[in-house]
């Protein structure tokens, strides 16, 4: 769980830019303010294809230098924003229609990008420059420097919720032959520079200076951060620092030819966290082996699982050794690069190698002063990626697209799991019109790689105050349900009329209902995981809705269905399949197979234009059709796919006549209340996180119940504490508790805020049976129940909102409890990741050596333990090695040198410890969105 993002440039940096396409812009946007809102598309549209002129390197400096271009741009923001507060009000006020919510969201893109991604941006890039020449147009080389930088500092600003313990980047370039890099250099600064060369262990602001075979000389700065604690933000802010203040850079960079730039943010799996563990790391070994192997540095995602045997093999049976101070992994990439290919091959041909005498889940990039202008990229096994984006001014790279969301419309994700994996060779001569050329790692055969648009922008990916993306999402869950009823109905004295071109192909939905020749006698609904579990939120507001008709209402995971349904007809058939992203492999198989056999498909869907809507016959959006959920654990498309499905029942409700205009108005405003329900559902966040944290951390087993509706609650936020906790949830019916497996005396979740009166007290009698069973039952009800206060362990109290919709509220606060849990029991790793860092400390410099300390820091670990505080994710096979190690350390003499303390031994248990403690929140381990593997059903 790391990011890498690198950047090459070509030459293309270097020439003047026309920026006169701005002009015509500025005018039709301002033409579209006075006339129809939808004439804005047009020019709104050609923007667009200026993407890469408005993120080049090239208008950059025109806005430096030049006032009028920043002008004509603000203009043009300007306009964009009151055309979309416009397009607001329109959409509102209804009806709804594709062209206008997509012509809304687009304008919602470029005002972003424009305001945050350029003109914000030139005050980022500048910030980042020694004052002189920030104001200084004429320093065009010094400015693409500081350009280059941000934009990969940018890159890892985004990737660093996958892991920041530490970060580093290498900001290499090069100079043309006439070009001395010490020719302008102070005498303090030539001291300066001869100290810094001569930094080991790849450490923080080591310089590497190199005359090429061409005459050309290559520079190399290295700026690294590691902390245990810090909040998101803070690396790149110390990175940034280290740059702005670093004299000798922005000296030794006149003049400069092409950039060559690699970064790193780091989740530590092996080895400690510190500075010289911190990526990039070189291939210096020390012992008797040749000079050169600091030319080479490697950043890795993932881990080399047989770090250890290649150390043997390629390090010490030549006579050398790692230097004590690195323990990570990565370095043995370098290594191997100089150290285990014959001399006599080719840079691409040794890289490849070192891919391939490495076993495990890799993602690496490689920077080699020797091939200066070219990147090397490799990945294999799964769970890692590279997408590969081309801009006007080079190459760009990213672990995760979102990376590179804010300077890329489209990449070439690299994530084969084929023939050992692939390669990459990136120079910086590639043509404009390039597409990276991938070889299969095993046979060197060549592999196409497939363009891919980058849907989203930076706007969708960013956090404001939120620490973690699930965060973020959860508290704009109110604002997505708002806008998936927008435009959809019309209210006129309370009274409720639907507007079928809101919905996608709705009024061919309404001959689809009233078609008297095929009749609909069922209503089947599908979907899987999440999107499965608001499958059967929705046949059960369907059910409520539709009472009294022949219609039978029938919900399934979509594998389930198709698997196991028959081959009968389904022209009776209307299915509703649900979706967040509608490229789920499972549904959209199933909607095959459905309509194939007749079915009219009707789905509940988040993207607009996705497969999905492709296959289907008439749809409902989700919020705005492109409400992008950058976390893992989806949280706020459940809420809108239950708000679309309730909609749906009501208009259904309508058509068929199974509900008068009054009770359709009521429902109506329980629907209308939903958003602010959730909203003071989250106004008692902190309430709710304090019994997560009081119970979460305590118990090793864990158990969600409910019945009726709640049912959906319990299913739905079972899913969120697998994710978010790592636990194995069962969940069953609050009555059927008793009767499965009370032994395991768990932590139950009993969901209760949406029960009839008649069964209130028989959930109060099974809350009491969980209890003097020795379980901890905490019980989410409504705010005005009583009846469990005196019987649960907790309660978490949630308004209610009527019209069969009261699970929701009981849904939000038990995803907060999942996020507030997972961040619990992560807080309790802290005393073995400060252990960590001593030991850290004593194993990079052995003069620290301190058993009396060392033994003090892992006590306070054995006091965490002993506390009950670690009991819900550790597990005793690693408590115990923990206390085995102290009590060995204990009985050995208080003069133990550090050579003989097993040092290596107790890092690895340490390891171990924190790897089962932590809950990254914004990753999750094994995530199935990493390779997706879908059904393939026969079909005849």
């Amino acid at each position: 769980m790391c990011g890498i993002a690198s950047f090459l440039s070509n030459r293309q940096w270097t020439g003047t830019t026309d920026s006169t396409w701005l002009v015509p812009l500025e005018t039709a946007f301002a033409a579209a303010l006075d006339g129809d809102i939808m004439e804005a598309a047009a020019p709104l549209d050609e923007l667009a294809e200026h993407f890469y002129d408005l993120m080049a390197f090239g208008l950059h400096m025109q806005l430096v230098a030049d006032p009028e271009t920043g002008k004509r741009l603000a203009s043009i923001r300007d306009s964009l924003r009151r055309l979309r507060n416009a397009a607001a009000v329109k959409l509102e006020q209804g009806p709804r229609t594709d062209a206008l919510e997509a012509l809304h969201e687009k304008l919602n893109d470029y005002l972003w990008q424009i305001e945050r991604e350029v003109l914000e941006n030139v005050d980022r890039t500048l910030a980042i420059m020694p004052a002189d020449l920030a104001a200084d147009g004429a320093a065009r080389d010094r400015h693409f420097l500081a350009w280059g930088t941000e934009q990969v500092l940018e890159s890892i600003d985004k990737l660093e919720v996958r892991g920041r313990d530490s970060a580093g980047i290498a900001v290499a370039f090069i100079l043309p032959k006439d070009r001395d890099p010490e020719l302008g250099l102070t005498p303090e600064q030539k001291a300066q520079l001869s100290d810094r060369c001569s930094i080991a262990n790849a450490d923080t602001r080591q310089v590497l200076v190199r005359k090429l075979d061409d005459g050309r000389t290559a520079c190399r700065f290295l700026y690294k951060v590691a902390q245990l604690v810090g909040q998101l933000g803070d690396n790149g802010t110390a990175l940034r620092a280290s740059v702005a203040g670093d004299e000798l850079l922005w000296s030794m960079a006149e003049g400069l030819e092409t950039l060559n730039i690699i970064a790193h943010t780091r989740w530590a799996s092996n080895g400690i966290i510190s500075v010289p563990n911190c990526h990039p790391v070189d291939g210096l070994v020390e012992g008797d082996v040749s000079t050169g192997l600091e030319k080479t540095m490697f950043v890795l995602n993932g881990d080399v699982d047989n770090y250890r045997t290649l150390v043997e093999e390629t390090v010490l049976s030549k006579g050398a050794y790692i230097p004590p101070a690195i323990s990570t992994d990565a370095k043995i990439l370098p290594v191997l690069f100089h150290l285990d290919a014959p001399e006599q091959e080719t840079a691409e041909e040794r890289f490849r190698n070192v891919l391939k005498r490495c076993e495990g889940s890799l993602a690496v990039v490689m920077q080699n002063l020797n091939d200066f202008d070219s990147q090397f990229l490799a990945q294999k096994g799964s769970g890692q990626s590279f997408y590969v984006g081309r801009t006007q001014d080079g190459w760009l790279v990213a672990s995760e697209a979102y990376g590179m969301a804010a300077r890329a419309r489209s990449s070439y994700p690299m994530v084969v799991h084929r023939q050992g994996g692939v390669s990459v060779m990136l120079r910086d001569s590639d043509p404009a019109d390039a597409v990276p050329e991938a070889r299969f790692l095993d046979t060197g055969e060549p592999v196409p790689l497939r363009e891919e648009t980058i849907e989203i922008f930076s706007r969708d990916i960013f956090r404001g105050k939120y620490t973690h993306y699930i965060e973020k999402e959860v508290h704009e869950a109110s604002e997505s349900v708002r806008n998936t009823l927008h435009g959809k109905y019309q209210r006129k004295n309370g009274a409720v009329t639907f507007l079928p071109e809101g919905f996608g192909n709705g009024p061919a939905l309404i001959e689809r209902v009233q078609k008297d020749t095929t009749p609909l006698s069922r209503i089947v609904c599908v979907g899987q995981g999440t999107a499965a579990v608001a499958a059967m939120a929705v046949a059960q507001l369907l059910r409520r809705a539709l009472k009294g008709s022949d219609l039978t209402i029938e919900s399934y995971t979509g594998s389930e269905l198709i698997g196991f349904m028959g081959d009968d007809p389904m022209d009776d058939a209307l299915l509703i399949p649900v979706s967040q992203s509608g490229t789920t492999t499972d549904t959209n198989r199933v909607v095959d197979l459905c309509r194939d056999r007749g079915a009219w498909v009707n789905c509940i869907v988040n993207r607009r234009n996705s497969p999905l809507v492709q296959k289907s016959d008439s749809y409902i959006y989700t919020s705005n059709g492109r409400d992008v959920e950058m976390a893992v654990a989806s949280t706020k498309a459940f809420y809108s796919q239950v708000a679309a499905g309730k909609l749906l029942s009501l208009w259904l409700a309508d058509l068929i006549g199974t509900m008068d205009d009054a009770t359709i108005a009521g429902d109506m405003d329980a629907l209308e209340r939903l958003p602010g329900v959730i909203d003071a559902v989250l106004a008692g966040k902190d309430a709710i996180g304090e019994v997560a944290k009081k119970y979460a951390p305590v118990h090793r087993y864990w158990a969600l119940v409910g019945n009726g509706g709640n049912c959906t609650a319990a299913q739905e936020v079972r899913i969120k504490l697998s994710e978010l906790c790592y636990k194995s949830i069962p969940c069953d019916v609050t009555e059927d508790k008793k009767h499965i497996d009370l032994s395991t005396e768990p932590l139950t979740l009993v969901m209760a805020s949406d029960l009839p009166e008649m069964v209130v007290m028989d959930t109060v009698k099974e809350t009491t049976i969980f209890k003097a069973h020795n379980g901890s039952p905490i019980v989410f009800c409504a705010e005005d129940e009583t009846r469990f206060d005196s019987v649960a362990e907790a309660t978490v109290k949630v308004p209610r909102v009527g019209g069969g919709l009261d699970f929701v509220p009981e849904t939000v606060a038990g995803h907060w409890w999942g996020i507030m849990a997972a961040k619990a029991i992560d807080a309790h790793a802290e005393p073995f990741r400060m252990a960590r860092v001593l030991l850290g400390e004593m194993i990079e410099s052995p003069t620290k050596w301190d058993r009396g300390a060392l033994l003090k820091s892992l006590n306070q670990c054995v006091d965490r333990m002993a506390s009950g505080a670690t009991d819900s994710a550790l597990p005793a096979r690693v408590a115990a090695a923990l206390s085995n190690y102290m009590l060995w350390l204990v009985n050995q003499s208080p003069d133990i040198c550090a050579s003989e303390a097993q040092l290596a031994d107790i890092l690895t248990i340490l390891n171990k410890a924190i790897e089962e403690m932590t809950r990254p929140i914004d990753t999750i381990r094994h995530q199935a969105k990493t390779v997706t593997v879908g059904i393939s059903r026969p079909q005849g």
